[in-house]
C-alpha cells in the first residue's frame, strides 16, 4: 500500500475512495408507466470518476487477493482506448500497486490517446506490441517473454474478467436487492467479456431474469465463457461465497450495431437524445447499446408489472469517450 495508507485496511481504503453502494435511480417515462413497469438504473458509473462501473467490480477481489499474497504489481492488457487499462492504472495509483499495461499496437506511444496519457501519468509502465505479437500473447501467454518477465505479478487478462471477478460483480446484485427491498424481475447489462453478466447470473435466483446485450459481432462464443466462469465460481480463496448459479438468462445477439465500438446513425442519435433528456450520460460502446436495445424491445422482452434494473457499467470517463463519437 502507499505510505499514506499503510495503517488502514483495504476495506477502509475502499470506503474512503469509492462511492459504494452505487445509487439506484428510477427513470420516469410514460412509455414505462403505460406498460405497468418500474425501471431503475444501477449507477455504477458513479462508483469513482476513474475506476468506475464494472471495472471496479471486476478488479476488487483480484486486488484484494494480490494484497493478501503480498503481490505489489499488476500486469494487464488492452488497446489505446481501453476502459480497463484506464481503470487499472487509476486503481494502482489509489491503492498502491505498481501497474504494467501491455498495449496492442507498436506504432503507439504514451501520447497516442487520452487513455494512454492518463495511464502513464498514473505511473503505469506501458509495453507496446505489434498486433501479431499481441495476438500470440493472447493465444499462448505462458510462452511470451513479457509474461515470463512478470512471474511475481498478478496477471489480469484484457477486460479484467477472471474467476475472482465474479464475486465482485455479485455484490452489485446484493446492493440492488437491498435498495429495492426485493429482487428485481429483470436485470439488463451489456456483454463484452462475459464477466459482468456471469457475476450477475451467479448471484441471482430464478425469479430474476438476466438479459445481456452483446456489444460484439458474432459473440456467441461467450456462452462458453459464461459456462466456464460459472463453473469456476468456487471462490475458495475469497471469503465470499455466491449463490448457486441461476439459469434464467438470455443474451440479445443482434444489438451490436456492427461490432465492438462500431456505431450506426440510429445508435448515435439515440445516445445523443438520451443524454439531452436525462441527468446522466451513457456512451455508445457498452451501456448505450444496452439502453438502445431495451428502449427498442422492452414491450417484447419485459412482462407488465415488472421491476427492471439496467446496469450502467460506466465508461464515459469525464467526457473523454463521447467526443470521439461526436456526441
Amino acid at each position: 500500500m502507499t505510505d499514506n495508507s499503510a495503517n488502514i485496511t483495504f476495506a477502509e481504503q475502499i470506503n474512503q475512495i469509492l462511492t459504494l453502494p452505487s445509487p439506484l435511480q428510477k427513470i420516469n417515462d410514460d412509455k414505462f408507466t403505460a406498460h405497468c413497469m418500474e425501471v431503475f438504473v444501477k449507477r455504477d458509473d458513479l462508483i469513482h470518476p476513474e475506476i468506475s462501473g464494472n471495472k471496479w467490480r471486476k478488479l476488487k477481489y483480484n486486488l484484494l487477493d494480490a494484497q493478501k499474497q503480498g503481490i505489489r504489481q499488476i500486469v494487464t492488457f488492452g488497446g489505446a482506448y481501453s476502459n480497463h487499462i484506464y481503470a487499472t492504472a487509476a486503481a494502482g495509483k489509489y491503492f498502491g500497486f505498481e501497474t504494467v499495461g501491455i498495449i496492442r499496437g507498436d506504432e503507439l506511444n504514451e501520447n497516442s490517446s487520452e487513455t494512454l496519457r492518463f495511464a502513464s501519468k498514473c505511473g503505469m509502465k506501458l509495453h507496446f506490441l505489434t498486433r501479431t505479437e499481441y495476438r500470440s500473447l493472447r493465444e499462448q501467454p505462458d510462452a511470451n517473454w513479457i509474461i515470463q518477465s512478470y512471474r511475481n505479478a498478478r496477471i489480469i487478462p484484457e477486460g479484467g474478467t477472471t474467476p475472482l471477478s465474479i464475486s465482485g460483480v455479485g455484490e452489485m446484485v446484493d446492493e440492488i436487492v437491498e435498495q429495492l427491498g426485493q429482487a428485481p424481475d429483470y436485470i439488463l447489462c451489456p456483454v463484452g467479456t462475459a464477466g459482468t453478466i456471469s457475476g450477475i447470473i451467479a448471484n441471482t435466483n430464478s425469479q430474476t431474469k438476466v438479459i445481456g446485450v452483446c456489444v460484439l459481432k458474432n459473440g456467441q462464443y461467450l456462452l462458453n465463457e459464461i459456462d466456464t466462469l460459472l463453473k469456476s465460481n468456487t471462490m475458495s480463496n475469497v471469503s465470499r461465497v455466491l449463490k448457486p448459479a441461476n439459469i434464467n438468462y438470455e443474451i440479445l445477439w443482434s444489438e451490436h450495431h456492427g461490432g465492438y465500438a462500431k456505431k450506426t446513425p440510429e445508435l448515435i442519435d439515440f445516445v445523443s437524445k438520451f443524454n439531452a433528456e436525462h441527468d446522466f450520460e451513457i456512451e455508445p460502446i457498452y451501456s448505450g447499446k444496452m439502453f438502445f436495445a431495451f428502449y427498442q424491445h422492452f414491450l417484447e422482452i419485459i412482462k407488465p408489472n415488472s421491476k427492471v434494473v439496467l446496469v450502467h457499467t460506466g465508461g464515459c470517463r469525464n467526457n473523454v469517450i463521447l467526443p470521439l463519437y461526436n456526441i
